[in-house]
């Protein structure tokens, strides 16, 4: 298999810093360095010499026969070389290298280089974020190349200022001398970044090298030009395929050793290409003409059928191949509008790669299902960088199982920097990692939802009897009201003197004052609002409902405001466990949504709770959770445990 390769750099800046080799290791086996380093590097060129040297080291010394082995070897050794040049490397390097053999091809990077293989209209990246930054080479990717097959290596994402179209049409030319020249054209005149590019093509043929080797090359400041020759110290290794000037010299020469040697058998020797037509010349025409003629119709005829065995596709297969490539244009114009700041627009691109690629995913068929999940996964990072979404790593702060080994926590409360958790019947307290022994409300009655009055210093129970039951420091007082008895609800929360328990069956809030030694009478507050499917309330001043629905209600003094959610993710979050929170000092409404673990987070503003962003965890059985004063940390509770991160 034979490649076509070139090296350029756009607006080079700085000193000699770029730079590219290719070296042969054996038949088919051919390896391409390419590699930027930063501004403050000591002797880049030395750094990057030892780094290729101790993988062409290994790829021609080491006994492994395995590709994959041979590569990792390689990469460990190269590892170990810019262990020792650490002194002289600044920051991370952006380096790629790719080992061919014969059609298969290894992969590996550090910092921001990428990889793309282009194959009829796909371009795909095939390389990836290394996963462990302290060392320079920590993946490896593989996967096969064909004939006419296009790979691109750049210090640079070159899908920030070209389209993958762009890309499609600059390498469908035949030549592939003017399609490099025409990339290096387009990135010049699209950006103004240094952007250092190795493009190579298997299989594919200059005008004027008819698809040559190429030797080692380095880039230097201000080459604009494309570099096919050697500026290495190495001895240089021969060109595979010769001009037609040698060809006729070794034609030459061929045929002088045929005359020498005329009794010579070609069973004791094979045939070079003088030997072939050196004895053409000598079959009589006229016996031979038809099985020459003959020999080449059949010749033609496999030819023929060979291409189009491999060219053939089904009609499914070709669905299936077409649904990627809108996946992967979609993605591009999704990552397009999020640089121009159009987040709407990236997440419905978003969304109509994501379907392209179900549509692949869910098929019967085994095609392109590898290819259809590395780009989901794409996708989906690409979503939470338009979307503004923050996975975290919650900590844990508080088992309540070492209390009670059955505990089922229902609610989770903050008053003055203590947790306190409550389940069922008993309320327990928490001081950091510290549990207390949990203290019982009530034999007979269960506790449904709990709230807190700061200035008193006590915590508030709604039961279901229906009851209030106010607790502080250990006393348990169960409250009467001027009524006969107290209204049902779901949910309680307070502001300054005044109880608001929220009622979905009577579609009423009833606010109730705190007296001397008990409750005044219910008064119903709600005035316009369908409180229905209401689920959970919080208060500034203003109350908030959210509902099963995921959507949200405002009251202020008891009338219904003009407010709603705006510009919400593309998830949308529903069911009877959502929970919302917020307070007087507050700036946002949060809302925790359980069965997708995550907690979104909304300005508040005079008619719409406007989306700012969400922060996802890994704790799939979340129950409630409170916001600390400034808005910076997160208690979330599960069934036994409190856990804590930073917004």
């Amino acid at each position: 298999m034979s490649f076509s390769a070139h090296t350029f750099e756009t607006n080079t800046v700085g000193g000699n810093l770029g730079f590219s080799f290719h070296e042969t290791v054996s038949e088919g086996r051919e390896v391409y360095f390419l590699g930027k380093f930063h501004e403050k590097t000591k002797d880049a060129q030395v750094c990057a010499e030892s780094i290729f040297g101790a993988v062409m080291e290994t790829l021609v010394n080491a006994k492994v026969s395995d590709a994959y082995d041979l590569f990792e070897d390689a990469l460990k050794f190269a590892n170990i070389a810019a262990q020792k040049m650490s002194g002289n490397i600044s920051g991370t390097p952006d380096i790629v290298i790719a080992f061919f053999d014969f059609h298969n091809l290894y992969l590996s990077q550090s910092g921001e280089s990428e990889a793309y293989l282009l194959r009829g209209t796909n371009v795909s990246q095939i390389t990836e974020t290394p996963e462990n930054p302290k060392v320079l080479f920590s993946n490896i990717l593989s996967g096969q190349v064909a004939i006419d097959d296009t790979v691109l290596l750049s210090n640079k994402r070159i899908l920030r200022f070209l389209t993958a179209n762009q890309l499609v049409d600059i390498f469908s030319r035949s030549n592939f001398l003017d399609a490099s020249n025409m990339l290096r054209h387009e990135l010049t005149t699209s950006s103004d970044e240094d952007c250092l590019v190795t493009t190579i093509g298997v299989g594919k043929q200059d005008a004027e090298t008819k698809s040559a080797g190429f030797l080692s090359k380095v880039i230097s400041k201000g080459k604009d030009a494309l570099h096919t020759t050697s500026k290495s110290k190495k001895i240089e290794k021969p060109i595979i395929e010769a001009s037609e000037e040698e060809s006729d010299k070794i034609l030459e020469t061929e045929e002088s050793e045929e005359e020498d040697f005329p009794e010579e058998s070609t069973n004791t020797r094979s045939l070079k290409v003088g030997d072939v037509i050196t004895k053409m010349k000598s079959f009589k025409p006229k016996k031979n003409l038809i099985v020459i003629a003959g020999t080449v119709f059949v010749v033609l005829v496999l030819s023929m059928i060979i291409k189009f065995l491999v060219n053939y596709e089904s009609s499914d297969t070709k669905q299936l191949r077409e649904e990627l490539s809108i996946a992967r244009e979609a993605l591009v114009q999704a990552d397009t509008f999020l640089i121009q700041g159009e987040r709407q627009m990236a997440a419905e691109y978003l969304m109509k790669s994501k379907q392209s690629v179900q549509i692949v995913l869910n098929s019967k068929s085994k095609n392109f299902r590898s290819d259809a999940q590395f780009l989901l996964a794409d996708i989906e990072e690409k979503q939470l960088q338009v979307e503004n979404a923050k996975k975290v790593e919650p900590q844990l702060l508080a088992d309540l199982g070492v209390k009670n080994d059955n505990i089922e926590a229902e609610g989770l409360l903050d008053l003055k920097g203590s947790l306190f958790v409550y389940d069922l019947k008993q309320v327990y307290k928490t001081v950091r990692n510290i549990v207390e022994k949990g203290i019982p409300l009530s034999e007979k009655e269960t506790l449904l939802a709990g709230s807190v009055r700061a200035d008193q210093n006590n915590l508030l129970f709604l039961t279901d009897t229906p009851r209030i039951i106010e607790y502080r420091e250990g006393i348990i007082t169960p409250m009467s009201t001027d009524d006969e008895s107290w209204k049902k609800g779901i949910d309680i929360e307070t502001y300054g003197r005044y109880a608001y328990v929220l009622d979905p069956v009577e579609n009423q809030i009833w606010k109730y004052e705190r007296r001397r030694a008990n409750y005044s009478s219910a008064a119903a507050y709600n005035q316009g609002a369908d409180l229905s499917r209401a689920v959970s309330m919080t208060i500034d001043g203003s109350i908030y409902i959210v509902s099963d629905d995921g959507t949200l209600q405002k009251l202020f003094r008891g009338t219904r405001a003009d407010y709603e959610f705006r510009d919400l993710p593309s998830v949308p979050f529903s069911g009877k466990n959502l929970k919302i929170y917020t307070t007087s000092e507050l700036d946002f409404l949060y809302v925790l949504d359980p069965d997708n673990a995550r907690i979104l987070v909304f300005v508040k503003g005079e008619r719409f709770a406007s989306y700012k962003k969400q922060i996802l965890f890994n704790l799939p059985d979340a129950r409630d959770f409170v916001i600390d004063e400034s808005g910076q940390k997160v208690n979330v509770l599960t069934k036994d445990k409190i856990y804590e991160f930073s917004l």
